[in-house]
């Protein structure tokens, strides 16, 4: 994950000191529509691109990342194994995702202190989940047998959007005229199917036997007590297969370079 985040903030940095580069950093929420809408959460996460403007042109085209959570959750869970030992442990489940995008944007007027567009994408959307069991604090804690990467999958994705873009110098005096833009869009995001996990952790019971949701599969992950070597399984959330249906609302900040 760092490593994403680190690539957002470096992914302009080769291309800013040329000329006709409009380089982008936004916050994205994303809202799931159709079956995933019940699956999944709202999500709240990063994204910076860097589009080259053509040349006597309203045209530019370039890429885009981003990394977005659409949920997490802790809970302190007690254990209970087949010899009757327990321990307590706090057990966190981390849903995101990425996008990698390939952008073209067309403004829909030359000049002005407010610039519509309409933009379209086409790319890759990478979910993944992780699972951290914390060290327990009593002696006798327990270790996971399964402690980093739960799932993953991805699918193609193609977005259609429509936005609009404010040049900053209109409110402060010293900025450069078309320097600096505010950023807002929205678009709708449709792709191939995915494979995902929710967050939903249920509370532990003496059996830790739980249901999955409907239309879910159970996702159960494995512990053993060092002490003992007796192997315990608990429900750490629900696996779901959807196709991707979003709409994407975007807040960014824009930085014109060859004006």
């Amino acid at each position: 994950m760092k490593t994403i985040v680190l690539c957002l903030a470096l992914l302009g940095l080769p291309l800013v000191a040329t000329a006709q580069v409009d380089w982008n950093v936004h916050l994205n929420h994303t809202l799931p529509q159709g079956l995933m809408a019940g699956r999944m959460s709202n999500a709240w996460g990063l994204g910076s691109s860097v589009l080259y403007r053509f040349p006597d042109s309203r045209f530019a085209l370039g890429g885009e990342v981003g990394i977005n959570n659409y949920g997490e959750q802790t809970t302190r869970q007690t254990y209970r194994f087949t010899d009757g030992s327990t321990t307590e442990t706090d057990v966190s489940v981390g849903n995101d995702f990425a996008v990698f995008n390939v952008v073209g944007r067309m403004d829909l007027r030359a000049g002005g202190n407010l610039i519509p567009y309409a933009v379209a994408k086409a790319g890759y959307m990478h979910y993944w989940t992780n699972l951290n069991i914390a060290d327990p604090q009593d002696a006798d804690g327990c270790r996971p047998l399964e402690n980093s990467t739960l799932l993953r999958d991805g699918a193609l994705v193609g977005t259609l959007g429509m936005g609009v873009r404010w040049d900053l110098s209109g409110l402060f005096r010293k900025a450069q005229q078309r320097r600096y833009w505010l950023d807002f869009s929205a678009e709708y995001l449709s792709g191939g199917r995915v494979r995902f996990m929710n967050v939903n952790i249920p509370p532990s019971t003496a059996a830790h036997q739980h249901a999955a949701q409907k239309g879910s599969d159970p996702f159960m992950a494995s512990f053993v007590n060092p002490q003992t070597l007796v192997v315990h399984e608990h429900h750490v959330g629900d696996v779901y297969n959807s196709q991707i249906n979003k709409i994407g609302l975007r807040f960014g900040f824009m930085m014109r370079f060859g004006d």
